[in-house]
């Protein structure tokens, strides 16, 4: 899937197209700006050719702003925990604000004035593309695929501060993999890998320290702190993300396990309490599913036999935050789920929850 797509627009379609949707259906994306999907494809499928597609009309439309956030860190080449539902451009200057006057068609729509401030975030954050308004440093825009992003320094400063806390250290544990040279396999050059990594995170400290009392700050030194190059799925960094924020001591990210079969890296593990998780993502399956399992059951059969517990978990129970965190405490000692809780890495919900 390319990251920036070529968009469809109104003058390419028929009017029986926009009218009589069939196997493909259109949607409209933005004003003039469509996209024709298939309707039998996966939904992050859909999800990835919408945002490839919002990035070619950004590119096509020679729309002012640098490209910055989530969609700047998968133009770096690494991931977000969701496929972003919009493109984040950042300018230097106020656009004339949300407009949202009642229409031809929608002549009940309420104005921009009387939704309020929940309402007006809540409009805004439905926008396809969404502007901010703050200052880059010439040398924090990088041009890729002829669009001009932040580089990954600032997009990963921006992420820490402005996404919610399981977003944002999905994120950043992408990000600095990249920046690191991480890549699939980093047992082998794992000194190397994290030492580069330290280099980054001081970098983006210092940026942090110049901005004290700012919007996200305290959020950004703790996701910059919790961060690593080794992690190699997001959901292996939200389940990290749910360790910390929960007073639970945080598990070694790929952590070596000797067994009479050879070394294995564990996603996720505690040597103290002899626990291994193991994160399975939908994806592992996808080309030859038999074959993947029968040699899954093997490791982890070796790695059991090395006298360490395996629990697994998939994208969809991690999603359920409040469940993992009971089971990891069921099965670890109360003194390591018995700690102080990094608050500062937990969502709003996450807050409201605890009161």
């Amino acid at each position: 899937m390319d990251r920036v797509a070529q968009p469809l627009r109104r003058t390419d379609i028929y009017e029986t197209e926009l009218a009589v949707p069939g196997r493909s259906e259109l949607v409209r994306l933005r004003r003039g700006t469509y996209q024709r999907t298939d309707i039998t494809r996966q939904h992050w499928e859909i999800a990835q050719e919408r945002h490839a597609l919002l990035l070619g009309a950004v590119s096509d439309e020679g729309l002012d702003g640098v490209v910055g956030w989530e969609s700047a860190v998968l133009l770096h080449g690494g991931r977000t925990l969701t496929v972003p539902g919009k493109v984040d451009l950042i300018r230097s200057h106020h656009s004339s604000g949300l407009r949202r006057p009642p229409t031809r068609r929608d002549p009940e729509r309420p104005s921009a004035r009387s939704l309020g401030p929940s309402g007006h975030r809540r409009v805004l954050g439905q926008r396809p593309i969404v502007r901010h308004c703050y200052t880059l440093g010439e040398h924090e825009v990088v041009t890729i695929e002829g669009l001009r992003v932040t580089s990954l320094e600032r997009t990963l400063e921006d992420c820490a501060r402005f996404l919610p806390a399981d977003r944002a250290l999905a994120a950043a544990d992408s990000l600095v993999a990249v920046a690191a040279g991480a890549g699939r396999c980093p047992w082998g050059r794992r000194p190397e890998v994290e030492a580069r990594a330290a280099d980054l995170r001081r970098q983006v400290e210092k940026a942090l320290a110049r901005r004290r009392g700012e919007r996200g700050v305290r959020q950004a030194r703790a996701v910059v702190a919790a961060m690593t190059p080794l992690s190699q799925s997001v959901w292996e960094s939200e389940l990290r993300r749910l360790c910390l924020a929960y007073g639970i001591v945080a598990p070694e990210p790929q952590m070596p396990v000797r067994t009479r079969a050879g070394e294995f890296y564990a996603d996720l593990g505690w040597r103290e309490a002899r626990l291994v998780v193991e994160v399975d993502g939908a994806v592992k399956y996808q080309d030859d599913a038999e074959r993947t399992l029968r040699a899954q059951q093997w490791r982890e059969r070796a790695i059991s036999d090395a006298g360490f517990l395996v629990i697994r978990f998939t994208p969809e129970t991690v999603c359920d935050g409040s469940w993992v965190v009971d089971r990891l405490r069921g099965e670890l000692p109360r003194t390591m789920t018995e700690g102080a809780p990094v608050v500062a890495l937990r969502t709003a919900a996450e807050r409201r929850r605890a009161g």
